[in-house]
């Protein structure tokens, strides 16, 4: 089988979504596939070009049996909507002409975005290449956008609506995260046999319980005694995370305690501004580490914390959870009480919910788990074992393989 991909993100890139494209693509290789990744230039998170790369028109490398094609495309470090909107367009143009000019006839093509017009666009090459479309929807758009207020033009909003309904039309598959994705589609229309559920996935192996005392913990010069709330990945326009600002002042009193953030995001910089207005000295920012430490930074922490806007939880499930799961912690999640996070974090149960930006039962919640090793342990290793049933990466990834093989072969 001959498999292309198009996506927003690869390594180098390191955010979540490149490395699980990445390692599905390993993985289908390893069934015996040949697997092309066409995409853009790296440059996530910062908008600047990684080192290592000079854009041209289109570059070709190989990492390990994976074909990689990259497309020209506009880079810009501005956080404006425009700014970002005309990357997201030119890298979705490049993406397209290098998944074109990588010749051959796939027998699926599967696209990672980027959102909206990356989706439009891989359906024009499945169409051209005659080739059945799996679209790959970890975020709802253009929803975000609008409820965010990023985006307020009516027929921006109408125009988006439309490629939605054209994504949803032209996919063969679509894969979603979770069962309230699948009823959030069903409600707009589409075919319920089209919506497969493949959650995200981790290595076991990677990240796992292990001694919260580390060779980084003593990097970052954090002391034994301190209790350590870790906020680990993306801090984006839906994290609800500046919610945590009030949290960490309610609690500036509360000895030996430690708000961590560890990731980028669009709203870090103010989360970062909001904490210095407040001279808050329980909070410390650290940028994204490399992936090699990833298992000693999710096991420096006492308390796992996942938050999420008023809303938002239900079209977007956090990876970070999962990392949280396979680490053994306790999860406090501040999200919507009907979505899928929820039901995750409690079905363990693996933590405890509050509703989003409750900064004062985010703050009761924390207390009492802090205060209460034994239910954090308990709650930990039920965590740990909800990770091992439905996110390691070795089922999920046969999962996901053998449905594109079965798409595959229903076309043929």
């Amino acid at each position: 089988m001959r498999v292309l991909f198009t996506t927003q993100v690869f390594p180098p890139e390191r955010h979540p979504t490149a490395v699980m494209v990445d390692e599905l693509a390993s993985h289908l290789v390893a069934r015996g596939h040949e697997v092309t990744v066409a995409g853009g230039f790296p440059h996530h998170p910062g908008g600047r070009l990684l080192d290592g790369y000079r854009k041209r028109l289109l570059l070709e490398e190989r990492r390990g049996g994976v074909r990689v094609v990259r497309g020209w495309h506009v880079t810009t470090a501005s956080p404006r909507v425009a700014f970002r909107a005309a990357v997201m367009v030119s890298q979705a143009v490049g993406t397209t002409m290098a998944a074109l000019l990588a010749g051959g006839k796939p027998d699926v093509v599967v696209s990672y975005g980027p959102p909206l017009v990356g989706p439009l666009l891989a359906a024009a090459v499945a169409r051209a290449r005659r080739a059945p479309l799996v679209t790959v929807i970890y975020d709802l758009y253009p929803d975000i956008a609008v409820e965010t207020g990023r985006v307020k033009n009516p027929a921006v909003i109408a125009a988006a609506r439309w490629a939605e309904r054209r994504v949803y039309a032209a996919s063969d598959r679509i894969v979603v995260l979770s069962e309230g994705f699948r009823r959030t589609l069903a409600a707009r229309g589409v075919e319920p046999g089209k919506v497969e559920i493949v959650p995200v996935w981790l290595d076991p192996a990677e990240v796992r319980p292990a001694a919260r005392e580390n060779a980084w913990r003593t990097e970052q010069a954090i002391p034994p005694g301190t209790f350590v709330v870790l906020y680990a990945g993306t801090i984006g326009i839906v994290s609800g995370a500046e919610v945590m600002v009030e949290v960490a002042d309610r609690l500036r009193g509360e000895p030996d305690l430690l708000f961590l953030f560890v990731g980028e995001g669009q709203v870090k910089a103010a989360i970062e501004e909001a904490t210095r207005a407040r001279g808050l000295p329980n909070v410390r920012f650290l940028p994204l580490q490399d992936r090699a430490r990833l298992g000693e930074v999710q096991a420096t922490a006492d308390l796992s914390v996942v938050t999420l806007a008023p809303g938002r939880a239900r079209t977007s499930v956090p990876s970070k959870v999962v990392g949280y799961l396979a680490a053994g912690r306790p999860v406090l999640a501040s999200v919507d009480e009907d979505s899928d996070t929820a039901a995750c974090v409690r079905a363990g149960p693996c933590g405890v919910v509050v509703p989003p930006a409750d900064a004062a039962g985010l703050a009761e919640a924390l207390l009492a788990l802090k205060r209460d090793p034994q239910r954090r342990a308990a709650l930990g290793g039920t965590g740990r074992a909800t990770f091992e049933r439905d996110f390691a990466a070795p089922a999920v990834l046969d999962r996901f393989a053998s449905l594109l093989e079965r798409v595959a072969e229903g076309r043929a």
